[in-house]
């Protein structure tokens, strides 16, 4: 299976070291196995609106999980934006961002087991954020159909049930979607 996940301003990423330390026997110095990615300076290297991918990326402090990381440099504007959202956040929650995680707010980072020929760096983002709206999508059903509700009954009556539903969900969304799209076409007018 894969996966496209948004990695956390705190997490740590690093890259193997070419040149370890070695002990006598010949076993590698766990400390100089891998080498941490500054993201300050990474971010900082990058133009706003320019992607990156740091290839043969390990992801976590312990259990260095070997993955692609697509580094997003966001616009002004979306920083600032995110930077008031940040403000709210604290204001509303009595919680503090630490000076770095600001910093850090310039930029997305994600980490995915996709192939670059699947799915090449500058489409990642497009598919996280299809993927959340996949979630809302998800979410919804389930709160207006109670989908995830069921009791226990044979395997056909279940069959039936889930069919119904989908039925009606299909139907309520394409009626929803025919509502937006005239909408829009007389807010145009």
């Amino acid at each position: 299976a894969y996966y496209i996940s948004r990695i956390k301003s705190n997490t740590r990423i690093y890259q193997k070291n070419p040149t370890p330390d070695y002990f006598q026997d010949g076993r590698i110095k766990k400390g100089t196995e891998y080498i941490q990615i500054d993201m300050e300076f990474l971010m900082n290297s990058l133009q706003p609106g320019q992607t990156c991918e740091i290839s043969n990326a390990y992801v976590g402090m312990t259990d260095k999980v070997a993955t692609r990381v697509i580094v997003h440099r966001l616009t002004k504007e979306q920083q600032q934006k995110r930077l008031q959202d940040q403000a709210v956040r604290e204001k509303k929650k009595g919680m503090k961002y630490s000076p770095r995680s600001k910093r850090l707010s310039g930029i997305n980072v994600y980490m995915t087991n996709t192939p670059t020929d699947m799915v090449p760096m500058g489409q990642v983002h497009d598919w996280y954020s299809l993927r959340w709206q996949i979630e809302i999508i998800f979410k919804t059903w389930k709160s207006f159909f109670h989908i995830h509700h069921c009791k226990k009954i044979k395997r056909e009556r279940l069959e039936c049930h889930l069919y119904g539903q989908l039925i009606a969900i299909l139907l309520c969304s394409s009626t929803m979607f025919q509502m937006r799209q005239l909408l829009l076409i007389k807010k145009k007018r």
